[in-house]
């Protein structure tokens, strides 16, 4: 049995993600029992799920998301003592062939369910703590109740939130896997509540969570292979423990059934305007006859949503535009780039903006797109799974040079690239950079435009589609992890 630890998942209807990562595990969940192989996934069950935004005089205010649970099943009940008391909480499943999701919700105490009420928002230190604590005790008490510790292969503990399991069970097997070169990808503690909790007196202030898991844990993996150095760079006293496992999409949730098994160009170009038009009539967009591009993902400084907007500005095409992604209520920069989505679509008649990218959503976006944005600040984006998701439908990327795309795309055959190819985090605001690689972005996307007027665009997709399906598959993440 492979058991896999996160603090958000994507399956179903249900509400309980945020971004790439809950989105990532759920295709895990889905490849897994694809395959047949023998997997748990076990996170909290988040109640008022993660945001959503409504305007209220002009202004974007967050409110709570709420989330469903109708299709998950009672497991069971149990207690966990957490904090000097008793935590009663239920484990809700759902399961799919081989793969089961286990939702650990919390039923009491008061100041537990307020804690473990919606995905990475938290109103002081002390309930962050305590909410990945009732994650991993749970956790812990679940395995043992319904699996068993010498049927567990592997324990993968996704993002260092998720390492405090460590505190409560040992595993010869246990793997952080690091999903974010960036700062807060490393999380950390006042080390008075380890003290409070175990009872530890830590060598650190504050405890770093990562560090944590990568001195207890046998293996740290990385999502891509640039992400090597950059965590080694980092953690070079444990950068004998890292290798790369570069993530991958599970390609039947993601494809457009037209897509699956096309033979030849011509069939290809035919399958993918079938796609696209139905996917325009799905989300009510009139783009019949027009080149669309889209940016849509998780708002936030790094990925720079700010080259889309100047984008639009610039570029004088008849194109539609499509925009996608909302931001974490604390990230001003990211409301603020929520607010500019929100006016340039209604000023702009070839401008759709949709905040809230459901699975069901992104997947529309995807098909109704003829080239993909992917423009995160390089050194940042630890892979993207995005690029990904367009490349398996045949949609190729204008991308910078970050995350997994090194890996794979090559400029002018399966995509085009722009921007240098750094492995070192540099300061985002950097004005000399963005404004050099906006000029090299906005040339490659004039490039690719003049493909889809020459004809030569649909070589580039076809390359795109026939190169990614192997490469960025989950059966191939599958292989490099051992899970099969």
């Amino acid at each position: 049995m492979i058991v896999s630890i996160v603090p958000e998942l994507a399956i179903e209807e249900l509400r309980n993600f945020a971004g790439g990562l809950g989105v990532l595990e759920g295709d895990k969940f889905y490849a897994a029992a694809r395959l047949g192989v023998p997997y748990t996934v076990i996170t909290l069950y988040y109640p008022e799920g993660y945001v959503s935004y409504r305007e209220e005089n002009g202004e974007l205010v967050p409110t709570a998301e709420g989330n469903v649970s109708e299709k998950l099943q009672l497991i069971g009940s149990s207690e966990l003592h957490v904090r000097g008391e008793r935590v009663a909480v239920s484990y809700l499943g759902y399961r799919l062939g081989s793969a089961s999701a286990v939702f650990i919700r919390v039923d009491s105490p008061e100041w537990a369910v307020k804690a473990t009420r919606r995905l990475y928002q938290e109103d002081t230190e002390a309930e962050r703590f305590y909410k990945y604590l009732i994650l991993a005790r749970g956790a812990v008490d679940y395995v043992e109740r319904y699996i068993g510790w010498d049927n567990v292969k592997f324990l993968d503990l996704q993002e260092a939130y998720t390492v405090l399991i460590l505190f409560f069970k040992r595993h010869s097997r246990a793997r952080l896997v690091i999903h974010t070169p960036a700062p807060w990808g490393h999380p950390t503690f006042h080390k008075r509540f380890f003290k409070d909790e175990f009872g530890f007196d830590m060598a650190m202030e504050p405890v770093i969570l990562t560090e944590l898991g990568l001195a207890m844990a046998s293996e740290g993996v990385v999502v891509s292979k640039k992400m090597v150095k950059l965590t080694c760079n980092t953690f070079p006293h444990h950068c004998h423990k890292i290798r790369p496992a570069t993530n991958a999409v599970e390609v039947p949730r993601w494809e457009h059934p037209k897509l699956a098994n096309v033979g030849d160009l011509e069939e290809f170009k035919k399958a993918r305007e079938e796609a696209k038009a139905e996917a325009l009539r799905a989300l009510g967009i009139d783009a019949s006859g027009k080149i669309v591009i889209s940016w849509a993902r998780r708002i936030t400084r790094y990925k720079r949503p700010h080259f889309a907007l100047q984008l639009i500005q610039d570029l004088d095409r008849d194109v539609v535009f499509i925009l996608g992604g909302r931001a974490h209520p604390a990230d001003h920069y990211g409301i603020e780039m929520m607010a500019k989505f929100r006016e340039v679509e209604r000023s702009a008649e070839n401008v759709y903006y949709f905040p809230d990218l459901t699975p069901e959503v992104m997947k529309r976006i995807i098909w109704v797109s003829d080239l993909w944005l992917f423009t995160p600040f390089s050194g940042w984006e630890a892979s993207g799974t995005s690029f990904m998701k367009a490349g398996i439908n045949g949609v190729p990327s204008i991308a910078s040079r970050d995350g997994a795309v090194t890996e794979l795309v090559k400029d002018g055959h399966n995509g085009w690239l722009f921007g240098e190819d750094r492995d070192r985090l540099l300061p985002l605001e950097t004005p000399e950079i963005d404004e050099r690689e906006y000029r090299e972005f906005r040339h490659k996307v004039e490039e690719a435009l003049n493909a889809y007027t020459s004809g030569r665009y649909w070589e580039v997709a076809y390359n795109a589609y026939r190169t990614f399906r192997g490469f960025f598959s989950m059966d191939r993440l599958f292989r490099d992890l051992g899970y099969i």
